[in-house]
């Protein structure tokens, strides 16, 4: 195999870890936010407020925040102070 190849391969299995690696954050990331969202709905309902109904639900939801998390993760640690942020924490 040629010494181009061989370093093509290389590259690319790197790359290809790198994206895994991406990906297994975000669905961690994905997780941890719906949990934190979902005991936020349970304490506001509980006050009897108002519960805003997911819009992204689903694998649409899934799919923005896999491909999303480290804006979001920003966005809610900057605003917030958390990285999952809620309605609870503001």
């Amino acid at each position: 195999m040629p010494m181009n190849q061989r370093i093509l391969f290389i590259g690319l299995r790197v790359f290809l870890a790198l994206v895994c690696l991406y990906l297994l954050l975000g669905l961690g990331f994905y997780v941890g936010w719906k949990n934190a969202r979902e005991t936020c709905r349970a304490e506001m309902a509980a006050r009897g407020e108002f519960v805003e109904p997911e819009v992204f639900a689903g694998p649409l939801g899934l799919l923005f925040t896999l491909t999303n998390w480290p804006v979001y993760a920003w966005a809610n640690y900057y605003h917030d102070g958390t990285i999952f942020a809620t309605p609870c924490t503001h």
